[in-house]
């Protein structure tokens, strides 16, 4: 999963340019609007400002470097939809290193083959899917595991696994590297053309490229909310939704999953909310 380089003399749209900057650059014009509104069915809707957003993400991608994740790293993020698999996301895409969202409908097996495929040095996951995780990733060098499941409270606590909220480190920390567009950003392995899942990987330039078309295909404004309940783990909520929501500055509610029985959005506001478990601009 070597990066690409431009041809030189070429300059391609997006040069100079890469999803961090994107981030960033939002955190500074729409600093104070609802980016993301994390609505699980059973605990109540948090909202998370551009801001505050960036800054988490910030402090997450200096713990993730303090825990010995490099440049160029993947990392398993094997998460349902929750607030956690974006910071994840974002803070791996800041530091460099590669974001692997994995199926979570996925056997041990399957994981025992991304894992191993990708050269995976961590894994971000949810109580649920711990021990299945431990289990058949052994080559992994810690595994991080979130505090609920998708909203919903754990049924166990998972052994030997660090807690998600204590990856977190000084903001001030923040990793810098150099901006390049057609570095690894990150993978998704998806199936149905061959006889293993394939690792698709995405570069800055892609990501960047799927938010800027989805926004103009759906037709998005910074004052639209967009609603999110496929996968975040597959392009279809991690692209068509979430990052063209960034693209223009909107606000996108992610929700675990798509429910008959509750397919209206929760109420929010942009009031202050309750505790943040998370570092907070």
């Amino acid at each position: 999963m070597a990066s690409r380089h431009a041809v030189p003399g070429i300059v391609g749209p997006f040069a100079g340019l890469d999803v961090p900057w994107l981030l960033r650059m939002r955190s500074e014009s729409r600093r104070n609007h609802p980016f993301l509104i994390w609505a699980p069915f059973d605990a109540p809707s948090r909202t998370w400002r551009y801001g505050e957003f960036h800054t988490a993400v910030g402090a997450l991608a200096a713990g993730l470097a303090r825990r010995g994740v490099k440049c160029g790293d993947p990392v398993l993020i094997h998460l349902d939809n929750c607030i956690e698999a974006m910071l994840a996301w974002f803070a791996c895409v800041e530091l460099g290193a590669i974001a692997v969202t994995t199926n979570t409908r996925s056997a041990g097996a399957e994981m025992n083959y991304f894992a191993s495929h990708c050269g995976a040095v961590a894994a971000i996951t949810q109580p649920a899917y711990a021990e299945m995780v431990s289990a058949h990733c052994r080559d992994l060098r810690w595994i991080a595991v979130t505090s609920h499941d998708a909203g919903a409270p754990p049924s166990h606590a998972p052994s030997h696994a660090d807690s998600f909220e204590a990856l977190f480190a000084d903001v001030a920390d923040r990793p810098r590297r150099t901006t390049d567009p057609s570095a690894s950003c990150s993978v998704q392995y998806t199936s149905g053309t061959t006889s293993r899942p394939k690792a698709v990987l995405w570069t800055h330039a892609n990501a960047l490229w799927g938010a800027k078309v989805n926004a103009a295909h759906e037709d998005l404004h910074a004052t639209d909310v967009h609603q999110t309940y496929l996968p975040l783990f597959h392009t279809n909520a991690l692209a068509y939704s979430m990052l063209a929501s960034l693209w223009v500055g909107a606000s996108c509610v992610i929700q675990p999953r798509f429910s008959a029985s509750r397919s209206g959005v929760r109420p929010w506001s942009t009031a202050a909310p309750g505790p943040r478990p998370f570092p907070s601009a």
